[in-house]
């Protein structure tokens, strides 16, 4: 991945400005974002509040999820019932809801703020 894109920010983990800092404290999945850079100090939460719009980005996770699933069950088990679709879809929501709500977050940040490569020297 190339430095200076959104897909950098988002996928690293990184902070959507300067890219150096960590958006998370801990693992990306388990951390809980941080209040702000450590290295550009962007206070993250722009507002009290502010994370609540990434429950937009979560649902449309969620259902990109699902219509993924379901067609790749379609193409790969013609056959499958009803209950194995439903099955297949929830059990792959359960296995990763863990990585779709931090990541619905660090995409919400990046939608408010650009990379500058001011804030990039060390």
């Amino acid at each position: 991945m190339i430095k200076g894109t959104k897909f950098y920010s988002i996928f690293k983990g990184k902070c959507p400005r300067c890219q150096n800092g960590d958006f998370y404290d801990g693992l990306f999945f388990k951390g809980s974002p941080l209040k702000e850079c450590p290295h550009c100090k962007l206070k993250y939460e722009k507002e009290p509040g502010f994370f609540q719009g990434s429950y937009y980005v979560t649902y449309a996770l969620g259902v990109a999820t699902i219509v993924s699933v379901w067609v790749a069950m379609y193409v790969l088990f013609p056959n499958a019932t009803f209950d194995h679709y439903l099955w297949g879809v929830l059990g792959t929501l359960v296995v990763l809801t863990p990585f779709i709500y931090p990541l619905s977050k660090i995409i919400w940040a990046n939608f408010f703020t650009s990379y500058d490569s001011e804030y990039n020297k060390d």
